[in-house]
């Protein structure tokens, strides 16, 4: 299940808005409130499926893969748009019949071609896509003789989409199939991400820029993506939103390395999507620049309609930041070689994180090794309850934060189960990315291992619970980088007082593993499944979340960081909003109201008193309380 929270101020009410996209909660891409899907390069969609037999023995190969030649084809896509290689001159020259390539108009300069595109999520659409060459940075790099842009060409020198065999017909491990991945929740078909567009003449220093018309207001996950595995100068963007004419820029890159090879060199046989969240109003562009380095090129491109809300670009200037890593294997391990073999070498110690090794009541500082990054905890005389001091990562430095550990006893006693002696920390993965969730960088060594419950009996519950906390609004976010818990990870998160006396009746997170359920089909998710609840805490209370154990995976990281509390006018305001039994809770104060527009008009919602159920049968829906 999927479900994010966002505050939303409308221009007409200045009034507290909680957007709910409903349609965000189903698991298929298809269901989102609105998604785009670009894929660049035609060559793999319209190319016959090979295999690759290698002489392979004791993890190593000889001589280069023989050739298998199929006969079989992809099916034609149904649902991305795909731009092939193109030009000015003629943008339709490579767009073969019955494909799933997109037809482009090019404008009376001969400088710009527009491509319609189409939501993926069944709603009509008139987004466009234009695409044209950044003229000025073209004549700063060659003022003599312009590389000017005449249109990009497809590509693809890497084929991790197919399959490579010993000479017994076993896959060989040092190649691993990716046939279909997920990014940022959605489908991503090894047609889609092995093959790309670069531009034409791909002079390094040049960008093709891309805008976005007609979307609609909101916000917006923009992920880009690069399928190759050998690009190692990484491939790098900048995404923003602006006027007709592109204002506002960046000066840097800001999407963060997308290729498939990492900055330390390490391959990704499963890719490095990069998301950049923006906030589109009425009336702006969507702005891509695709930096060309002479090497690579963009694989495919997703905007999906979100509703939370993009964060600073600055987190340390949150109301509070307090980054929890569980699990120190990652952060200790020997680095191995090009080979495999052991380095000598290890990462450096985490100067951001609190980390949480194995521990127990009994001992909670039996896993702390001297200089990392783990902190000491302290057990309670019963040995029931293990406490740490957090660090503000955020300029507001509150040194008051405690985080405490608890067994849910009443859940365990009622269920007949044992008690929790701690936790243990684990990694059956390792994807090597380093992700962005809500803003915050969070490197792989903390994103792939993580803690369970010890004893991992399903249906158990350890409750963690913050005090110290300024009041205020916060998002929390939880992950599990693991790949292979085809169980999902689900959790609760609340407000309440120093003892338990309002949490949730059931998992409110949606699953925040990373392992993506799309049509009744689990699908690996390297970028992981981060989900952020947002709470409203008052002087004295905390902020609580409850890892709900199903002897599967286990809790990777957990950001508690505090967001703007926009004012809110005739006393009413929405404090919670959660999914219990796959309907959306809202938690108010004063007289809801409800549209289908963020414009309105709105109207009070008959009969509605706090907690009030919403069933998610529509493509969206926008609250209000006054």
């Amino acid at each position: 299940m999927h479900l994010n929270y966002s505050i939303m101020n409308s221009p007409k009410t200045n009034l507290l808005i909680w957007s709910l996209m409903i349609a965000m909660i189903a698991t298929a891409a298809s269901s989102y409130a609105a998604v785009y899907k670009i894929d660049f390069g035609h060559i793999q969609n319209e190319a016959e499926i090979l295999a690759y037999e290698v002489d392979y023995f004791d993890g190593e190969i000889f001589g280069n893969p023989e050739t298998i030649f199929t006969g079989e084809f992809p099916e034609p896509l149904t649902d991305w748009d795909v731009i092939p290689t193109w030009t000015f001159e003629d943008p339709n020259s490579e767009v073969t019949e019955d494909s799933a390539s997109i037809e482009g108009t090019v404008n009376d300069a001969g400088n710009e071609v527009t491509w319609k595109l189409r939501d993926f999520s069944g709603t009509a659409s008139d987004v466009t896509l234009t695409m044209l060459d950044n003229e000025a940075l073209s004549n700063s790099v060659s003022p003599n003789a312009p590389p000017v842009m005449l249109g990009q060409i497809a590509n693809n020198p890497t084929h991790e989409g197919f399959l490579y065999l010993d000479f017994d017909g076993n896959p060989v491990p040092l190649y691993p199939q990716i046939d279909k991945i997920a990014y940022d929740q959605v489908l991503v078909p090894f047609t889609v991400k092995d093959d790309y567009n670069y531009r034409n003449p791909d002079t390094a220093g040049t960008e093709v820029l891309m805008r976005f018309a007609n979307l609609d207001p909101g916000f917006y996950n923009v992920t880009v993506f690069e399928g190759r595995t050998t690009d190692t100068n990484g491939r790098f963007g900048k995404i923003w939103v602006g006027d007709l004419n592109g204002s506002g820029a960046p000066e840097e890159a800001n999407s963060g390395n997308y290729s498939a090879v990492t900055t330390k060199g390490d391959v990704l046989a499963w890719g490095q999507p990069r998301t950049v969240t923006v906030a589109v109003a009425e009336g702006d562009y969507l702005w891509f620049s695709e930096m060309e380095d002479n090497s690579g090129g963009i694989s495919g491109m997703i905007i999906r309609s979100v509703d939370l809300a993009p964060p600073p670009a600055d987190v340390t200037t949150s109301n509070g930041l307090f980054k929890i890593d569980f699990g120190h294997i990652e952060n200790e391990r020997e680095i191995a070689d090009a080979d495999g073999f052991p380095s000598g070498e290890f990462p450096d110690a985490l100067a951001d994180w609190n980390v949480i090794p194995t521990w127990s009541f009994a001992n909670p500082n039996a896993a702390v090794t001297e200089e990392s990054s783990s902190l000491d905890g302290v057990a309670n005389d019963e040995l029931t309850e293990a406490t740490w001091k957090l660090t503000d990562f955020s300029e507001s430095g509150n040194s008051n934060v405690m985080m405490t550990i608890m067994d849910n006893a009443a859940l365990s006693a009622e269920t007949g189960q044992a008690p929790a002696n701690g936790q243990i920390a684990n990694n059956p993965t390792k994807e090597l990315y380093d992700a962005v969730y809500d803003g915050v960088l969070v490197p792989a060594v903390v994103k792939d291992d993580y803690n369970y419950r010890d004893p991992d009996t399903g249906g158990t519950e350890l409750l963690m619970r913050f005090s110290g906390l300024s009041s205020g609004r916060y998002n929390v976010t939880v992950f599990e980088g693991r790949t292979t818990d085809n169980n999902g990870r689900f959790g609760k998160v609340w407000v309440d007082g120093a003892v338990v006396s309002n949490a949730p009746a059931e998992q409110n997170t949606g699953n925040y593993s990373g392992v993506v359920e799309i049509d009744g089909a689990p699908i690996v998710a390297p970028d992981g499944q981060p989900r952020t609840v947002t709470v409203d805490l008052a002087e004295g209370q905390h902020i609580w979340f409850a890892e709900m154990e199903d002897n599967s995976g286990g809790i990777s990281g957990l950001i508690i960081r505090g967001v703007a509390k926009d004012p809110v006018t005739d006393g009413g305001s929405i404090s919670s909003i959660s999914l219990t039994d796959k309907n959306v809770v809202i938690e108010f104060d004063g007289t809801l109201m409800s549209a289908d527009s963020i414009d309105g008009p709105f109207n009070a919602v008959d009969g509605a008193t706090s907690p009030h159920s919403v069933t998610p049968d529509q493509a969206s829906q926008f609250f209000i309380a006054e």
